[in-house]
């Protein structure tokens, strides 16, 4: 059994149900309330949710990543701070995918594929409360990732029920990278596009409902420099010439 008994993680020996056994237990930095966490498929490692450290200390959302390969003897991994204050609560893994229920941040979605290089990166998210994103206990309670189909259940404290499933915006192929360079990414205030061989045409950012939220042609240009000020935290896909597509994170 692995528990998140508030102020720690203890692994415990449950093989003989009236006698359980604790074979270590770990904490971390910044403990508040040490809340719900799940194991990768591969059962190595451990992504654990601090449930009200996002209220106590004034972090971003931060999920806690331990490696468990040794039972006996349990290791720090490395955190990892989301896009936004809001609390996080529970999280699922399914996959490459880690899901977690982000209170006012809605449904978050990490690509945890390389996680044994303490490398993950936000792959989608949706935002059922999008009054806020502060920390509190408004919006995504729980999520539910595990149907066939892909659909995913949100519940919400303030929306109810909400049946979501990835958009194509999330699969499309990023391909010929090679013609075109986008930097810095996430962004901040600028992106810049700069192409190598083929003359920048249009330039269209769309947000993960499909909406088109800048769209732009251009003459003739190698090199282009896009605001992005107006933009509002969270991913986005950048399309360039109504061809080639890049995901961005916009801090």
């Amino acid at each position: 059994m692995f528990a998140s008994n508030e102020t720690e993680v203890a692994i415990v020996d449950v093989t003989n149900k009236s006698n359980p056994v604790t074979i270590s237990t770990i904490d971390y930095n910044n403990v508040s309330y040490t809340h719900q966490g799940w194991l990768t498929e591969n059962q190595r490692y451990f992504l654990l949710g601090d449930e009200t450290d996002e209220i106590d200390f004034g972090n971003n959302s931060r999920t806690i990543i331990f490696d468990f390969e040794d039972l006996d003897n349990p290791q720090f991994h490395f955190e990892y701070f989301w896009l936004t204050p809001a609390t996080d609560h529970n999280g699922y893994i399914k996959g490459d995918k880690f899901y977690l229920a982000n209170n006012a941040a809605g449904l978050r979605v990490l690509d945890i594929s390389d996680i044994a290089n303490e490398n993950v990166v936000l792959d989608g998210f949706f935002d059922s409360y999008p009054t806020n994103d502060a920390a509190g206990f408004n919006g995504s309670w729980n999520v539910y990732p595990y149907f066939e189909s892909g659909h995913i259940v949100i519940s919400d404290r303030a929306e109810g029920f909400l049946l979501v499933k990835p958009s194509e915006v999330l699969s499309l192929a990023e391909n010929d990278k090679n013609t075109f360079s986008i930097y810095p990414n996430p962004v901040e205030n600028y992106l810049t596009i700069n192409s190598s061989n083929e003359k920048i045409e249009t330039v269209q950012i769309v947000d993960l409902a499909g909406k088109i939220v800048f769209n732009q042609s251009f003459k003739e240009s190698s090199v282009e420099a896009i605001s992005t000020t107006f933009l509002d935290s969270g991913l986005y896909m950048v399309v360039l010439n109504n061809a080639q597509r890049f995901k961005i994170i916009k801090e």
